[in-house]
């Protein structure tokens, strides 16, 4: 929010007002035909909610610093989960009274209302919808296995069972280690082989962490488990003091996950053994989009792996894979997470889609090219918005299989 334009500032505000006078008009007109006798309630009721919820986002507006320094969450998220549910019906519900204005003098009066009515049943829904998100579905953990075959999985280890986490933002649960509990009670019950962290360990602060330190040691993999770092683990998004504060940040949450049972792989590679044969796994710290710093270097990650070896690559943010993985090594499988699937999305008969597809073409679950092959988590906590609306926090279990040739 660190150096807003004044001219964006103004034309949102704008936009604001706007949306809060055309839906205020033509929830109006709902009224008048059904309850004219409720009108002056429903103004009051109308106003104070508006300028209760835009007030608080006009403050967090005009006190930038106030919520990026925060190392408590809840104002921040209450701002934003508000402002949503407030906003966002009513935007929708604002377009469809403009839309429908100029039919009612083709179609009259009635074609009108019976549209108004349809869009404010639609957009009480939208609203329900995420109000469901923010309280229930960003608790509801979801298990999504996978089995993947390769031509040169070694076939010995046929049924090798690895368990992905990612984006687990210990801010985004505060003291609530709900969700946590239930992710350590289904992992260790799966009994992976291997158990891999894909990044995003908090929002921002290693003091996030504590309380939830018992619970990190707790999870458990048979060949070990491994961790990179993400994009918000590094303190880019916060103003540091001086740069000993940011690296102190850091290293702290460095030292929570090692000393969770975790090795860190930072641009560096450790070779699996299991039974009579092993494979390569890679971990590079955070590629990320500019004008944020892009500390990957995977050529020095991958120096010293066999040629031959099978290779698996965990990299936080999926474009890595298709700008620089795909193009220029030959590593059959990444793991990545860093994009949450959105926090939102939309399954009909078995298909699914997020929003923020136009923004990370790569976004959520399994992606192929050639024999190489992405598999993008869809993490455990939130950031921003707190809420998941079909798009539930994910414990990823991926089976590798060898191929078979018939």
């Amino acid at each position: 929010m660190r150096g807003i334009p004044s001219s964006f500032l103004l034309l949102f505000s704008v936009l604001v007002l706007l949306v809060e006078l055309i839906s205020y008009f033509g929830i109006r007109q709902l009224i008048n035909r059904n309850l004219k006798s409720k009108r002056t309630y429903f103004t009051i009721v109308y106003v104070i909610i508006s300028i209760i919820t835009t007030g608080l986002l006009f403050y967090s507006f005009a006190n930038p610093e106030d919520i990026r320094q925060a190392r408590n969450y809840n104002f921040f998220y209450l701002v934003i989960s508000v402002s949503f549910l407030n906003l966002f019906p009513k935007f929708i519900f604002s377009l469809v009274t403009l839309f429908t204005f100029p039919l009612r003098w083709i179609g009259g009066k009635r074609l009108h209302l019976v549209l108004l009515a349809g869009s404010f049943i639609i957009c009480s829904g939208i609203f329900s919808l995420f109000a469901y998100g923010i309280f229930f579905g960003r608790y509801n953990v979801n298990v999504e296995k996978k089995d993947l075959y390769f031509n040169n999985w070694p076939e010995q280890l046929d049924g090798f069972k690895i368990v992905q986490l990612s984006d687990i933002h210990l801010g985004s649960f505060g003291n609530n280690t709900e969700v946590i509990e239930k992710t350590v009670r289904i992992v260790n019950q799966l009994n992976p082989d291997l158990l891999l962290f894909t990044g995003d360990l908090v929002n921002n602060f290693s003091d996030e962490i504590k309380g939830f330190e018992p619970y990190l040691k707790q999870l458990t993999g048979r060949y070990g488990k491994y961790a990179i770092q993400g994009n918000h683990d590094y303190g880019d998004y916060s103003n540091w003091p001086d740069s000993m504060s940011k690296n102190r940040n850091l290293h702290q949450i460095q030292s929570s996950l090692t000393g969770a049972g975790f090795k860190l792989l930072l641009n560096s590679w450790n070779k699996i053994p299991v039974k009579d044969t092993s494979f390569a796994l890679i971990g590079v710290e955070n590629w990320g989009h500019p004008p944020f710093p892009q500390y990957a270097k995977l050529d020095i990650a991958m120096k010293g792996v066999p040629e031959h070896s099978f290779k698996i690559l965990m990299t936080h943010d999926p474009a890595h894979w298709y700008s620089i993985v795909v193009p220029e090594t030959d590593i059959q499988l990444t793991l990545s997470g860093h994009t949450h699937g959105g926090q939102f999305g939309i399954k009909i008969a078995g298909i699914e889609f997020s929003p923020i597809y136009f923004i990370q073409k790569n976004w959520g679950g399994i992606y192929q090219s050639y024999n190489q092959t992405l598999y993008v988590n869809r993490g455990l906590g939130t950031i921003g918005f707190q809420g998941r609306v079909e798009m539930r926090p994910e414990i990823t279990v991926l089976t590798l299989y060898r191929t078979k040739n018939h």
